[in-house]
């Protein structure tokens, strides 16, 4: 689940970089399909690297030619004009009935094609948006077998901890740093290999108390 490395986003302290290029700690315009305007954000780890590998791409172009490229099982944002309703799919199931996010509005898709492309990377910002080729996608894919808002909220310790680190050791300190530069990074491969357990981990205290006090109110009724 990756973006084309060659496509851009926008820095904050002006101009473009190429998602290969970017870099932990990266200032980054993003915009989600809710606020609708840029929004700072910025980049707290390259998820997947993959500068040496090809990919098959979906390539959508919009009705006044702006372009993004990104591999199937990625999610991006999307609505149909007549319903008002945001979805968040994965690019192989976007179709031309859908429109994609601009800033301060949404745009018709004007073709799709599928691209074999050399470089592939996977950044995580810290509000799980990125704004590629001034078009708003998310940072997360269907590979994980989860919504995009339950990712957000799955990753939550992960940017709690980059902030913490960051605050302690200075803006030039990498909490995730890793040899690893081509392949994937060993949180998401974490998360990927225990998604059950972190799935428990996140749903339980969720529903602990909806489960637990019926059962607690059944005791006390009882002895009573």
């Amino acid at each position: 689940s990756c973006f084309y490395g060659n496509d851009r986003v926008n820095l904050v302290a002006g101009g473009q970089r190429f998602i290969k290029d970017l870099k932990v700690g990266d200032q980054i315009w993003s915009m989600t399909p809710y606020e609708k305007s840029l929004i700072q954000d910025e980049i707290v780890m390259m998820m997947h690297n993959g500068p040496n590998q090809t990919a098959l791409f979906y390539t959508f172009e919009t009705t006044n030619g702006l372009e993004v490229s990104l591999t199937g099982a990625h999610y991006i944002p999307v609505t149909i004009d007549e319903l008002n309703k945001i979805e968040h799919l994965p690019a192989s199931k976007v179709t031309l009935k859908h429109q994609l996010f601009l800033l301060g509005k949404t745009v018709s898709i004007k073709s799709i094609r599928t691209t074999i492309r050399y470089g592939f990377y996977s950044p995580l910002s810290l509000s799980s948006y990125l704004f590629v080729n001034n078009i708003t996608t998310l940072v997360f894919s269907a590979s994980h077998r989860a919504s995009p808002q339950t990712l957000h909220h799955i990753f939550a310790p992960i940017r709690v901890y980059y902030r913490i680190m960051r605050t302690i050791y200075g803006t030039n300190y990498d909490p995730f740093a890793t040899a690893i530069k081509d392949g994937l990074h060993p949180v998401p491969r974490f998360l990927k290999k225990f998604h059950l357990l972190v799935r428990i981990v996140y749903f339980v205290p969720k529903y602990f108390g909806i489960i637990i006090i019926p059962i607690l109110i059944f005791r006390v009724v009882k002895k009573k």
